[in-house]
């Protein structure tokens, strides 16, 4: 059992299946086209047989229409002078019924008496008398030589099957040693061919073992391979973020954690002083409550951008107006901005109804209004600004603040991420956008504006237009 495993498993691999269908493939093309050359070769020597026969018959008919059988007798000897390796057979019966074989002694191994009784085989007016041995053929055609006899003139097939053999041996000398070279190039077509499939399982076994920066090598060829390869890394580097991601979150959430836990566990501990009266343990409780309230918040925002994401996030869409919407939201942000003495301009135009989940969006614009006040220095402005695109809604948020990092553009909506200059807040404000606006089946961008500060636009559709 264990001697027939390596076989078992070497048959069952792809380079042995390639290198086997390729060898294959070649050699039994080549037996092909050597059956081909074969039967044609076979062909064309019988076509050519047959027409020296005719050729000779025709000669021998001028010859007694010139001079009579004497020189009828005269051509077939000089024919022997000429061909003595493949003479034709010539045989003359005249009108009284007896025979003449000229050159008889070429035509031993034949039973020609055969000729005389039943016919023989014929094919096409040919008569096919076969050697004693069974080995070769005589072929014989028949023609009159007008008022005296009939003749027929025929040839052996022994030289043209001795040239048919000879192709036989040629080709069984050639085949054995064009299957070990089929064998051969197969294999190294295999071998060749399935590289970057052995170097691609070597950074999986890599990979499996910890080392999360192997990569595939490329060929550099642009086949199917080498896109296997680049398609290959590139899907490495996206998990390799991915892990990145999720170790930065798990890291930043316990960071997170760790404040409110350590209140939470000092107000309680607190309240469980033997000395602490009724009052400090209210204010204990309470305190843990806002500090309970504040992780919930946090893992209720991880939740819903989860949800969003997957596309399971439940959305209570209803028709509202908008524009109303927005500026509620904006009214309660104008006071916050206040504080910090930055004006809060909008320009929202009036009664734009749109079917959303109003509760959501208004996560969304306070997330980016309260966004945009943090990062406005006093005297600042934020301008936010409501129009209809005819396909939907474009909601804007521009401030005057310092813009985001470019080292940061393409990180700001990750979740728990929080720019290099950022002291406050979880890092989910941004993600939770983006979640909520592609559950609503829209996009959010941000972007640098030119005089400065950051320009976040909403673009949300509308589902009775698409």
């Amino acid at each position: 059992m264990s001697s027939s495993s390596p076989t078992k498993r070497l048959s069952s691999t792809i380079g042995f299946r390639i290198a086997a269908g390729y060898s294959l493939l070649v050699f039994f093309s080549f037996l092909l086209l050597m059956g081909i050359a074969y039967s044609f070769l076979t062909a064309t020597l019988a076509r050519n047989d047959r027409e020296q026969v005719g050729i000779e018959l025709q000669i021998l008919r001028e010859a007694y229409a010139s001079g009579g059988l004497a020189e009828f007798e005269q051509a077939v000897i000089d024919n022997d002078r000429y061909r003595k390796n493949n003479p034709f057979f010539t045989r003359i019966r005249l009108n009284d019924g007896t025979t003449r074989i000229f050159l008889p002694q070429y035509w031993q191994e034949f039973d020609l008496g055969l000729l005389d009784a039943d016919p023989p085989v014929m094919e096409d007016g040919w008569i096919h008398l076969a050697s004693r041995d069974g080995r070769y053929t005589l072929e014989i055609l028949g023609a009159e030589a007008p008022g005296e006899f009939q003749f027929q003139v025929g040839i052996s097939t022994e030289d043209r099957q001795a040239v048919l053999y000879r192709l036989q041996e040629t080709m069984l000398f050639v085949s054995l040693p064009l299957l070990f070279l089929c064998l051969a190039g197969g294999a190294l077509l295999s071998h060749r061919s399935l590289r970057p499939v052995r170097q691609l399982i070597q950074t999986v076994e890599s990979i499996h073992g910890g080392s999360w920066d192997a990569r595939a090598p490329r060929t550099g060829r642009g086949d199917e391979l080498d896109d296997l390869g680049r398609l290959f890394n590139e899907l490495i580097e996206k998990i390799n973020l991915l892990i990145r991601g999720m170790k930065n979150a798990l890291d930043n959430v316990a960071h997170d954690l760790r404040t409110p836990m350590t209140h939470f566990r000092n107000q309680a501990e607190g309240a469980l002083r033997q000395d602490a009266d009724h009052e400090t343990c209210r204010l204990a409780l309470h305190a843990c409550l806002e500090e309970s309230d504040h992780v919930l918040g946090m893992l209720n925002t991880l939740m819903d951008i989860s949800e969003a994401e997957s596309g399971t996030l439940y959305l209570n869409r209803r028709d509202v107006d908008f524009s109303s919407l927005v500026e509620n939201v904006a009214d309660m942000y104008r006071y916050v901005a206040e504080e910090k003495n930055i004006t809060l301009e909008s320009a929202i135009t009036p009664s734009l109804h749109l079917s959303v989940d109003p509760e959501r969006m208004c996560q969304v614009l306070a997330n980016l209004l309260d966004n945009a006040v943090k990062y406005t220095r006093p005297s600042g402005r934020i301008l936010l600004c409501l129009k209809d695109t005819g396909h939907g809604i474009r909601l804007e948020v521009a401030d005057t603040g310092c813009g985001i990092d470019p080292a940061d553009h393409d990180r700001i909506w990750d979740r728990l991420y929080r720019g290099r200059h950022e002291t406050r807040g979880i890092g989910l404000g941004l993600s939770l956008v983006r979640a909520i606006t592609i559950a609503h089946g829209g996009q959010v961008t941000a972007q640098n504006r030119p005089e400065g500060g950051a320009l976040f636009v909403v673009s949300l559709p509308d589902p009775a237009i698409s």
